[in-house]
């Protein structure tokens, strides 16, 4: 079977939480894990945008640093880059290869419950060819962003410099809890005896779990607020394009870079946020084709009730004015009513269409939704037309793309 095939090959298996099979995955490539420095983050929304802060401001420092992050946005291989270039296909096959050769070792002394080879799942595997990759390429550091959770997710087997927990709110609440003190508790599992955590959460239950958790692991907890004016030298060039979500983010990456004590100069920080670039996060698209429509056009992944509250935000903080056309898609077993309540407040026209992810939730099953708040809801079945569709509604001044990354994706692949 070939690397790719065998990849895709374990989708079947789905998510299972748990570090058993990855610990054993690893440990047949020799421990990857233990041959690098890290910074872990894990979170609810902001993470990958953190993670990607922190990676290029280490990298404008002139240190060689991995990250891993998911989920991809067009092509699988972007989970896994070293200053900011992806892993090459040859690397990432020589790696798939490595996983499928330990995965049959494995298998013939490990079983599971049902007597069954002890397959890793998709994630893990990739988790794993990150680990083998960056131990390859000797990195100074790697910043690993959590997949789901925190305690069972694959990526918990590193022991960072810092850990990093952005914020908690609902999502994945079938996996992690419906109640954000049991989601925190999850979350914060990333956190290691006597290493400092860092987090921008602020609402009373959550974040005392996490401080209950490291102070029970005895580890220092720092509580960040907001990019503070004057602080290190960001806020000048770079962090003002960002909106206040995303000046958070900024703050957790600058505060766990020092917490690390990692060499780092003022003009390294200033660079690296100026430079910071995280596709599909309240991206504006610039080169659609203008015979098409006139519309400013706004992709952004925003995927979970509180990831919409946050659009709405830098909408409104970035002077965006309707009316809109919303293009929508979502996942089935998302919040997706929840989410739908928080878009209603944008008015314009909805475009309801479906993203190419197996998971993606029927359009005629989300037009139901959206039509108890919108007036005009109309169905494309495929992004394309629903985004061409979008260029000739008269009237509106911003087509805005949201409700999942898979979409963001597609999208991004013709825009």
């Amino acid at each position: 079977m070939q690397p790719e095939k065998y990849l895709l090959s374990l989708q079947k298996f789905g998510i299972k939480l748990g570090l058993e099979r990855i610990s054993s995955l690893l440990e047949s490539l020799e421990n990857p894990q233990l041959k690098f420095k890290s910074i872990h983050i894990a979170g609810t929304n902001g993470k990958g945008s953190t993670a990607a802060m922190t990676a290029s401001i280490l990298k404008e420092a002139g240190y060689k640093v991995g990250l891993f992050t998911s989920p991809h946005l067009i092509e699988v291989r972007e989970r896994i880059n070293i200053n900011g270039k992806d892993i090459s296909r040859k690397e990432f096959s020589e790696g798939i290869r490595r996983i499928k050769k330990a995965e049959e070792e494995i298998g013939r002394e490990r079983r599971d419950e049902r007597g069954k080879k002890a397959a890793p799942t998709y994630f893990e595997a990739l988790t794993a060819v990150a680990f083998w990759y960056f131990a390859k390429k000797k990195v100074d550091y790697a910043v690993v962003e959590v997949g789901m959770g925190g305690r069972f997710d694959s990526t918990n087997v590193i022991t960072p410099l810092v850990s990093v927990i952005t914020n908690i709110d609902y999502d994945h609440t079938h996996y992690l809890g419906k109640t954000l003190g049991k989601i925190a508790f999850e979350k914060a599992g990333i956190v290691k005896p006597g290493v400092p955590v860092v987090t921008a959460e602020n609402k009373k239950e959550p974040l005392g779990v996490i401080k209950k958790i490291a102070q029970e692991k005895n580890a220092p907890a720092f509580e960040v607020r907001g990019w503070v004016k004057g602080d290190d030298a960001g806020m000048d060039v770079g962090i003002k394009k960002l909106g206040k979500y995303q000046q958070l983010n900024a703050a957790c990456a600058v505060a766990a870079i020092r917490l690390a004590r990692i060499k780092i100069s003022r003009k390294s920080i200033k660079q690296g946020l100026a430079k910071f670039h995280w596709p599909g996060r309240f991206q504006i698209l610039t080169n659609h084709d203008s015979r098409t429509t006139s519309h400013k056009i706004i992709i952004d992944g925003a995927h979970n009730p509180a990831g919409i509250r946050a659009l709405k935000v830098t909408i409104k903080e970035q002077g965006i004015k309707g009316p809109f056309v919303l293009v929508v898609g979502m996942q089935d077993y998302k919040a997706v009513a929840e989410m739908v309540k928080e878009l209603s407040t944008l008015k314009g026209t909805v475009i309801i269409t479906r993203s190419s992810h197996p998971q993606a939730m029927s359009v005629n099953k989300l037009k139901k939704k959206f039509s108890r708040y919108f007036d005009q809801v109309i169905v494309k079945e495929k992004p394309q037309q629903a985004l061409k569709l979008a260029g000739q509604v008269k009237g509106a001044k911003t087509i805005l793309v949201c409700g999942s990354l898979f979409l963001v994706g597609d999208v991004l692949l013709f825009a």
